[in-house]
């Protein structure tokens, strides 16, 4: 996948506040992991708490790949980038997202607005991660 593929994954990722592409690769501590099968996961660095980063998941692919796809880039971010929480704000119509991240070991913790509305937490730390490989 070429540089400018991701750029426009950025912009057109949902919860998107108006970032461009460039400006979201150029942030210090953001992360992109692009996959062989490109699938791509964006982690927003929160700049406020050192490890913690919001997630986005942008997957082709579907079912038990994208279940694979997501743990791949979970492990990537605990054990390449020094990840200790990875969270996520999933909106009350993607019962697919919630279903993706419960299979790949994220767990609920219930609703809260945003700045898109109510939204479902989603959150797994280095620990629970850990937990699940032992």
């Amino acid at each position: 996948m070429h540089l400018a593929e991701i750029i426009t994954s950025v912009i057109h990722a949902a919860g998107n506040l108006d970032v461009s592409g460039d400006d979201w690769l150029s942030t210090p501590g953001n992360v992109a992991i692009v996959l062989p099968n490109d699938d791509i996961a964006l982690f927003d660095d929160n700049e406020d708490e050192q490890g913690v980063y919001q997630g986005h998941l942008l997957f082709k692919s579907r079912g038990r790949e994208a279940i694979e796809s997501a743990k791949e880039c979970f492990r990537r971010m605990f054990c390449d980038h020094g990840a200790e929480v990875i969270y996520g704000l999933i909106p009350p119509d993607r019962r697919d997202v919630k279903l993706l991240l419960r299979w790949a070991g994220a767990k609920s913790r219930g609703e809260r607005y945003s700045v898109h509305g109510l939204c479902e937490l989603f959150v797994l730390s280095k620990d629970m991660w850990k937990g699940s490989h032992s």
